[in-house]
């Protein structure tokens, strides 16, 4: 967010940031609650989540060092999401009032911060896609992600647990597994632990592609992973 502001401007957000230093599990802000201020994460992890009207749980994101997060207050009285810490963390904390104070001043740093929130609509636009999407293909898209961060396109770690993995698909651990198991079915992956093989790159991205079989009942979902499995071997 403040990579392209000058050095001067850094030092006055140096002047209105104070630091906070966080152990693991530890609420950052809870959805609903009054917003005050957002966050720069300066180490550690963190995990923005969000409780949907039926009780259920989604992530939005996960926070990597050099984040900030929690934007929204800028133009909100409360917070849309939580956000927690999933490692000891150290943050940088802006309160919201100074903030805007130093918006006023300095025009563009307005600027940056626009189009920040225009990243993040386009990154929400992106996550409300994946949930429309069913959740072999949810996963398919994920684990292409991860294989392309961690530069090995037919093999990828997971980083975190089962539980949090379905969180951030929008889904339960007993659906999470019936789909990695339907991607092994359908010779799409194979999976050893927590590493992942891609053993066909072609059909994942197919199945990542195809909308369909989510106005379908979970009876079609072993077809939809074969023929996605069957068309890339044709292509």
């Amino acid at each position: 967010m403040f990579s392209e502001i000058s050095e001067e401007q850094l030092e006055k957000l140096a002047d209105i940031a104070s630091a906070v230093t966080l152990p693991a599990d530890a609420s950052v802000f809870s959805q609903g609650n009054r917003a005050d201020a957002f966050y720069l994460l300066v180490e550690g992890a963190v995990k923005v989540a969000k409780t949907l009207l039926d009780g259920r749980g989604t992530t939005i994101r996960y926070v990597a060092a050099g984040d900030t997060f929690g934007e929204s207050v800028l133009f909100h009285d409360t917070y849309p999401s939580s956000a927690e810490t999933l490692a000891p963390s150290r943050l940088c904390r802006f309160e919201t009032r100074a903030f805007r104070k130093l918006m006023l001043a300095e025009p563009e740093l307005a600027l940056v911060t626009i189009a920040a929130m225009a990243r993040r609509l386009v990154m929400l636009n992106q996550r409300v896609e994946e949930l429309l999407l069913p959740v072999p293909a949810r996963l398919a898209r994920y684990l292409l992600e991860l294989c392309d961060e961690q530069g090995t396109p037919s093999r990828c770690r997971l980083t975190c647990s089962k539980h949090e993995l379905a969180s951030r698909l929008g889904t339960v651990p007993e659906t999470l597994s019936r789909a990695l198991s339907r991607l092994a079915a359908g010779r799409l992956i194979a999976v050893h632990g927590k590493d992942i093989e891609v053993t066909n790159i072609d059909g994942l991205e197919r199945l990542t592609q195809q909308h369909w079989e989510a106005r379908l009942g979970s009876l079609a979902a072993d077809v939809y992973v074969t023929q996605a499995a069957r068309g890339a071997g044709r292509s």
